[in-house]
C-alpha cells in the first residue's frame, strides 16, 4: 500500500459532481420537495445563499471520505467507488435519514426524494472520486 495522500483533484472534482447532481435532482422534483417540506421558495430563498455553501462544503466531506475509503483498496476506479458510494448511501445515509424522518415524522416522500438523491449521489460521487483515485496511485506507480 502506498503513502496515504489525499486525491485533491478527486475530492473536488467529487464535491463537484454531487453538488450538480443535487442542482438537478431538486430542479426536477422541486415541486414535490417543497410541498413534502411544507414551505415555498419564497420561505426557503430568505436564507440566502448560504444552503449552497453548506451543501459544497458538505461535498467535499463526502469525497474525502470516500477518497481515504478508497485508498485501502488494492485497486480504485469508477465501479469500487460507486460500490463505496452505494453501501455508504444505503447503509449510513438511508438508514440515519429512515430513523431521523420516522421520529420526525416526515412524509415518507420526503424520505423518498431526500434518501434518493443521497444514495444515487453517493454511487455518482463514489465513482468520480474513484476513477480519479485510481488514476492517481496508477501514477504514483509508474514513477516510483
Amino acid at each position: 500500500m502506498t503513502e496515504r495522500r489525499p486525491n485533491y483533484v478527486g475530492i473536488v472534482a467529487g464535491a463537484i459532481v454531487l453538488f450538480v447532481w443535487g442542482a438537478i435532482w431538486f430542479t426536477v422534483l422541486g415541486g414535490a420537495w417543497l410541498a413534502s417540506v411544507g414551505k415555498t421558495k419564497e420561505e426557503l430563498s430568505a436564507s440566502g445563499f448560504w444552503p449552497f455553501i453548506i451543501s459544497f462544503v458538505a461535498g467535499l466531506l463526502v469525497s474525502y471520505c470516500f477518497d481515504n475509503m478508497l485508498w485501502h483498496y488494492e485497486r480504485a476506479d469508477a465501479a469500487k467507488g460507486a460500490q463505496v458510494g452505494i453501501l455508504t448511501g444505503v447503509c449510513i445515509f438511508g438508514a440515519m435519514l429512515a430513523n431521523l424522518y420516522s421520529f420526525e415524522a416526515r412524509p415518507l416522500q420526503l424520505m423518498l426524494i431526500d434518501g434518493g438523491y443521497g444514495i444515487a449521489g453517493f454511487a455518482i460521487t463514489g465513482a468520480v472520486v474513484g476513477i480519479l483515485r485510481g488514476r492517481a496511485t496508477r501514477r504514483a506507480g509508474a514513477t516510483a
